[in-house]
């Protein structure tokens, strides 16, 4: 579903007295007042960080350096958004800047549909590899009623630094990983907090998610699920983006 990782190098300038460049220190998870940062945080230093938000939707799940687009950058992951910021300055000799960050770029995760581990394979290698980071693909408004998919690439060559942060994206995007498990999540959801669903697959997990939007109107609406002659209509709208080896069903919908 996701293309192959680039071959660029991770890792990247780091503030001095900071990480060796290349490899980047364990993010610092949200901590309490009166803490003791752990290793791998940005030194508290008046400037260097922006105030977060407040509100449980913005509290800081996980905080770390990662370079994106070849720049240093703060990294700041809420259950709703993805944020960065360049960390400024980028060499010992440079200007300290007004306040020590860059222009701010973010993301919302509802806009995220897939995020994935990118590594460097030699020709015909399939699995393991050099990891580079992680990648997360978000969709874009191309045109009125089509998406298009945008790729950012945080790069980073620790394992355990990029594995956290994998885990936690896997689990704000709750991306199914086992056969019944998009029907699972279906039934226990409130569809009428959502505007559509949209399934990227193949015809087995098309078939899983109408089959659960279904079954879930049946439910909701107390129905036998046993034996329905008169099934209702599910309350929101189904979006399938083609991702699998078969697709037969792009050619009857």
């Amino acid at each position: 579903m996701a293309a192959k990782g680039s071959p660029s190098a991770a890792g990247g300038t780091f503030p001095p007295g900071g990480a060796r460049p290349g490899r980047c220190p364990p993010a610092a998870a949200g901590r309490g007042r009166g803490s003791r940062p752990g290793p791998g945080a940005l030194p508290p230093a008046p400037g260097r960080v922006r105030p977060l938000p407040r509100g449980g939707a913005e509290e800081p799940l996980l905080r770390g350096i990662f370079e994106i687009s070849k720049r240093s950058c703060d990294v700041v992951l809420s259950a709703r958004r993805l944020r960065w910021s360049p960390i400024l300055p980028e060499s010992p000799t440079g200007g300290t800047g007004r306040d020590g960050v860059g222009r701010e770029e973010t993301i919302e995760m509802k806009d995220v549909f897939s995020v994935k581990l990118k590594r460097r394979r030699f020709v015909g290698q399939k699995k393991g590899g050099t990891l580079l980071g992680i990648t997360v693909f978000k969709c874009l408004n191309k045109k009125e009623n089509k998406l298009t998919d945008y790729a950012v690439h945080l790069n980073n060559l620790s394992e355990d630094h990029c594995h956290l942060w994998f885990r936690h994206l896997k689990e704000i995007l709750n991306v199914t990983e086992y056969e019944g498990h998009a029907l699972s999540v279906l039934k226990e959801c409130e569809l009428q907090a959502f505007d559509g669903v949209v399934c990227v697959g193949g015809d087995g997990s098309v078939s899983e998610v109408a089959h659960g939007l279904l079954l879930k109107a049946q439910i909701d609406a107390g129905k036998d699920t046993d034996y329905i002659p008169t099934p209702v209509r599910a309350p929101v709208p189904l979006g399938v983006i083609p991702a699998g080896e078969t697709k037969r069903y792009c050619y009857i919908l």
